[in-house]
């Protein structure tokens, strides 16, 4: 049997339906004990776990072969908060100890490319890495680097584990609002009053799921696979999206960056007073600057991963969004 965390999220909700239609027998694990409403027609366990808690890990992993660790906080802050490294770090540390103490045969964890050093624009970036994960910028990769070192160190502790690095995931069932998500629905509603200059490499969300899967059938022991696509501006991003559809338009200003910058520095301190989530960030924009060269020779040399051309992610993401009410 195999235990999916995370399974209400964009990634583990279609990682879900791709392991049912295996004929797999899947467990869940959600913070209320509850099927995720978009997953309530399937045939699956569900179980009461909160990350935060290692004996309801625990009690989830219990009596699991495999167990696929996607649960944890996705966040475009800047700042550092005590939930993300709780969830993030902490909690993957439980679903770790949880899985030696049950001899769990294979956990594969989903990381992110934000845990890997950027290094120089123009050198690829690799899955080689100390993961010391200190010097990175942003709380979520921060976290995700700690929380990755975690896997990898269990590794020498004698659990069978891999780790998957997707870049910039985007694609239907979309159910929670991804950020490439809220960047569409924004732009079909002509809601993007302003934009800037940057670019960066986007992968969809069904190519994540086939890699994953992939690296649990045949990723190698203690390796970790970057799960990418293609790498694309925001310009042309936009220029897909208004082939589909007249209606949408480019913003028609567009902000240098130190201005940009600027100004999200002081939205995303009113925001934090406030306690609400801000437009844009500081480490969202720094992402679009960020070195996006990540190719995924590694995972397509051993496991056979390959990924879709991103106008048909872009398309079939948009029109997910509209058949399911997200875009009016």
């Amino acid at each position: 049997m195999i235990l999916v965390t995370g399974s209400s999220g964009h990634i583990g909700n279609v990682l879900v339906r791709k392991l049912i239609e295996r004929g797999e027998r899947v467990r869940v694990m959600t913070k209320t004990g509850e099927k995720p409403e978009w997953l309530s027609h399937l045939e699956l366990e569900v179980v009461k776990g909160d990350l935060r808690h290692a004996h309801e890990v625990d009690s989830a992993v219990k009596g699991m072969k495999y167990v696929f660790h996607l649960a944890g906080i996705i966040s475009i802050s800047s700042f550092d908060s005590k939930e993300l490294n709780d969830v993030n770090v902490q909690g993957t540390q439980h679903v770790v100890d949880a899985c030696i103490a049950h001899g769990v045969e294979r956990l594969v964890y989903t990381s992110s490319v934000h845990a890997l050093p950027e290094g120089t624009h123009g050198i690829p970036i690799t899955e080689e890495s100390d993961f010391n994960g200190q010097d990175l910028f942003g709380a979520y990769a921060r976290t995700k680097a700690a929380a990755t070192k975690k896997v990898f160190e269990s590794v020498e502790k004698g659990l069978d584990a891999v780790v998957c690095f997707p870049s910039g995931v985007m694609g239907p069932h979309d159910y929670r609002g991804s950020e490439a998500g809220r960047l569409i629905r924004d732009y079909a509603s002509n809601k993007l009053p302003v934009y800037i200059d940057g670019e960066y490499n986007f992968v969809d969300v069904r190519d994540v799921v086939d890699g994953l899967i992939l690296a649990w059938e045949k990723g190698r022991k203690g390796e970790g696979y970057i799960l990418a696509g293609e790498r694309m501006s925001l310009n042309q991003f936009f220029d897909f999206l208004s082939g589909y559809e007249s209606k949408m338009r480019k913003p028609k200003m567009k902000i240098p960056l130190p201005i940009a910058i600027a100004s999200a520095w002081v939205l995303e301190s009113a925001c934090r007073l406030i306690k609400a989530k801000p437009m844009f960030t500081v480490y969202a924009i720094k992402v679009l600057q960020s070195n996006c060269d990540i190719p995924s020779e590694k995972a397509q040399r051993e496991l056979g991963y390959t990924f879709r051309p991103m106008t048909e992610s872009i398309r079939d993401g948009l029109h997910w969004l509209k058949e399911n009410g997200k875009i009016k």
